[in-house]
């Protein structure tokens, strides 16, 4: 539900500090405009109804189909079901079982004929009819194409205009007031509720990041229509901390917006604010920013034309638009317009995301470096005890050596650290180093602080985890190597089938060329044993729809590919770059430069080559990004055609090598960057209620709109959600701290935590992201109980 539709009841063990300090006139008059909030949001969303939201329609045509069919009054939210998705996948079998109320359920959609889901219905006193083919009757209808295409009319209703006006108008005279006593505004109060009024020497403009571009939703300012006073700045649950600001001119408020671009808040907030047909341009211009931030342009203002009693219509009316398109973007015309086997198909290929993402953090990925490190240790103690006749099980987690009295570490952070020390006499120290086993460990006779030492300094867990990589992930002949390739093998395959399906729903893509790249990439399943021409392959000489990857100045751009069809003796090429900046994953490859100048590309591609490649390649793009007359993208490659899509995996595990004989980063950085991306890749899929349609949308959007749990649905304000996974962590991070001891742990931190898997994983990806050098005993305490919960997850993977 949209913060312009959501209702704001506030405890008062919710009530921030101020409200404890202010004085008893000023606690009743914020109490009354609070009310007046509240009885203005709850006449909107009365007028609105089940139209509301998609998930308010969603739950009303379920409630409908469950009263008419069985005529008691059954709560979709209060049922459960249980479903669960089998394929295959190399030599082995996935299961993915979800979760999920029926109204969530009919969000999600039914999978294709063939591949449906088995299902079970949880409840109280449910009717025996309540069975798959009534679902599958009731869901032949798509519950998100019906609500995308009738939700513009009911947003035009003057009704529902005149309702939304009077909420903006409360909200802002709430929230003016909050910052008065807060001490936000100084004398400038009066202007604002005299703006709100509609006095004539005032006016109220929203704000616009470019002249090209549409205003942003809630983005405002109040200002003297003369151009004398100072500008104040209106932006809720903005990354300053505050609502309102005071500015001293124009100038004042883009310097104040263009500080937020510098942190990933800041930009979340402005993409999250701009209209859904600018949102990839304005993530484009926003990642170039970041990189360069004299391209910060600052902000104009959107002409009002309206006074007095209308001064507010204005923003009402771009209020309206942005709700409307936002809600059409995420279910566009040709998702609507879509057969029901292609909505059915999208729907089980995210499924199939969920299952494969999750295994290939668990099963398929990269061992974490923390987990590698420990094993390691705990295998060289054992064949030490084991050399001595001791057999004692082992935790190097509960061994601890201690250096002095403030420091300490337990042999597995030590080992990861690759922390070297000697054993020397220190007199005023005589103590330490020393070893301590806890409570909980069995003595260790064979184990001293000697050889400790002597481990810190040759066991070199960063060379023996390159060595693993070569002798394991290089290893074709491995069955646990054959399965990581096969996983990564198979995400490829469906994340270009979920790119090209969501290119044909946003009108992009015509039907033919649809088709066309759907079987290309069907056809990548087999590989192309026919003999290569020993003098070598040139991409005209392909004569017919192809495959080929990426190269910029002839290097190697790693996981992006270049569609290549040919009809007629016409050639069309689609550059496929998943998980760009843009939230675009298929474009006409004529776009390459566009992508680069405009929509902040240049780093995404510089990022993905080998660090030996990067200067070559780092000096093609940034002349690119300045020569104004450069329009030629890169071509394909001699010999670039993919013949085996699965075994670009070994060129992944090359490049990680390559990396870190190149002393780029530490081994433990790289692998720890490679965990977090499958991690949040995961914990992405598995978090939304549904699969996302417009993949323009950022993923800022994403998760602040379909996440599951009590932040997206509980929040009406998303962009103040606990959703973005790096504030999830650093937020985990400060449990234990003063006042946060009984906060509870997040649906969304769960599912990291469980998806990282162990707890030294978890401790120091959470560590690394909180800047944190240890994290707290109760922060690991609660990693592990969620560890010990596993069964409590609403999604799970299971292997065959």
């Amino acid at each position: 539900m949209d913060i312009i539709t959501t209702q704001h009841p506030v405890s008062m063990d919710a009530r921030p500090e101020w409200f404890e300090h202010a004085n008893a006139a000023d606690r009743q008059h914020y109490l009354a405009l609070e009310r007046d909030l509240e009885s203005s949001e709850a006449e909107l969303a009365k007028l609105l109804g089940h139209f509301a939201s998609v998930r308010v329609y969603a739950r009303y045509i379920a409630s409908y189909l469950l009263n008419n069919e069985f005529g008691s009054d059954l709560d979709p939210d209060r049922i459960m079901t249980s479903i669960s998705h089998v394929f295959e996948v190399g030599s082995k079998t996935l299961v993915q079982q979800d979760e999920r109320t029926l109204t969530e359920l009919f969000l999600y959609g039914l999978h294709d004929q063939g591949q449906r889901y088995e299902i079970t219905f949880k409840g109280e006193d449910l009717p025996t009819g309540l069975t798959r083919q009534w679902l599958e009757d009731a869901l032949e209808e798509d519950v998100r194409a019906a609500y995308g295409a009738e939700i513009r009319s009911h947003y035009l209703r003057p009704a529902v205009i005149r309702a939304m006006g009077e909420v903006l108008k409360q909200r802002l005279a709430l929230t003016a007031f909050t910052a008065k006593i807060q001490g936000h505004l100084g004398e400038n109060f009066e202007r604002i509720m005299g703006a709100i009024a509609g006095d004539a020497d005032l006016t109220l403009e929203c704000l616009q990041l470019h002249e090209k571009n549409r205003p942003l939703k809630d983005v405002m300012v109040v200002r003297n229509r003369n151009g004398q006073g100072e500008w104040l700045l209106y932006a809720p649950g903005s990354p300053g901390g505050r609502d309102w600001y005071q500015c001293v001119n124009l100038r004042g408020v883009g310097i104040a917006i263009g500080e937020w671009t510098q942190q990933q808040k800041g930009r979340d907030y402005l993409t999250w604010q701009s209209h859904a047909l600018d949102r990839e341009a304005i993530t484009g211009y926003l990642k170039q920013v970041e990189a360069k931030p004299t391209l910060w342009i600052g902000v104009i203002p959107a002409p009002n034309p309206y006074i007095d009693n209308a001064v507010l219509n204005s923003s009402v009316s771009n209020v309206r638009a942005w709700l409307v398109s936002n809600e059409e973007a995420m279910t566009p015309y040709g998702y609507r317009t879509a057969t029901t086997i292609e909505r059915q198909y999208f729907a089980r290929l995210n499924t199939e995301l969920r299952a494969l993402h999750t295994v290939a953090v668990r099963e398929g990925g990269f061992i974490s470096y923390e987990k590698f490190s420990y094993n390691l240790i705990k295998e060289r103690l054992g064949q030490l005890l084991a050399e001595h006749g001791e057999y004692t099980p082992l935790n190097p987690d509960h061994i601890v050596v201690e250096m002095s009295p403030n420091e300490k570490m337990t042999l597995t952070q030590l080992i990861i650290k690759e922390y070297k020390f000697e054993v020397v006499d220190n007199p005023r120290n005589p103590l330490y180093p020393r070893l301590i086993l806890t409570n909980d460990h069995p003595p260790l006779k064979a184990l001293t602080i000697q050889g400790i030492a002597n481990w810190s300094r040759t066991l070199r867990p960063g060379e023996k985890y390159i060595d693993m990589l070569r002798s394991i992930y290089l290893d074709m002949n491995n069955s646990e190597t054959a399965f990581k390739r096969s996983i990564h093998f198979e995400i490829q395959q469906r994340q270009m089938q979920v790119a090209i399906m969501s290119e044909l729903f946003q009108g992009r893509l015509l039907k033919d060329k649809y088709d066309r790249l759907r079987e290309l990439v069907h056809t990548l399943s087999s590989i192309d044993t026919i003999p290569m021409n020993p003098m070598g392959e040139y991409p005209n000489e392909v004569l017919h729809n192809a495959l080929f990857q990426f190269h910029i100045e002839g290097r190697l751009v790693e996981g992006v590919f270049v569609f290549r069809l040919l009809k007629d003796m016409l050639v069309e090429e689609f550059l496929y770059t998943p998980d760009a900046p843009d939230g675009r994953c298929l474009r006409p490859m004529s776009e390459f430069v566009l992508a680069v100048k405009e929509r902040g590309l240049g780093d995404y591609f510089y990022r993905r080559v080998r660090y030996t490649d990067q200067r070559v390649v780092g000096t093609y793009i940034t002349e690119l990004e300045l020569n104004s007359n450069f329009t030629d993208a890169p071509v394909l490659g001699r010999n670039s055609r993919v013949r085996n899509l699965a075994a670009t995996y070994e060129g992944l595990i090359d490049r990680i090598i390559a990396d870190v004989d190149a002393k780029t980063e530490s081994l433990n950085d790289i692998i720890s960057g490679l965990v977090f991306n499958a991690v949040t890749a995961a914990a992405s899929v598995i978090s939304l209620v549904y699969a996302p349609i417009g993949l323009a949308l950022s993923a800022v959007l994403i998760t602040k709109s379909l996440l599951e749990g009590a932040e997206a649905y509980n929040d009406g304000d998303r962009a103040k959600a606990l959703s973005h996974f790096i504030d999830a962590l650093i937020d985990l991070a400060l449990l234990g701290h003063a006042g946060i001891k009984g906060k509870p742990v997040s649906g969304v931190q769960k599912t990291l935590i469980q998806l990282l898997g162990d707890v030294n994983t978890a401790e120091n990806l959470i560590a690394q992201i909180s800047g944190q050098q240890r994290l707290h005993q109760r922060v690991l305490e609660v990693i592990q109980e969620v560890l010990d919960d596993s069964n409590s997850a609403k999604s799970k993977t299971l292997i065959r």
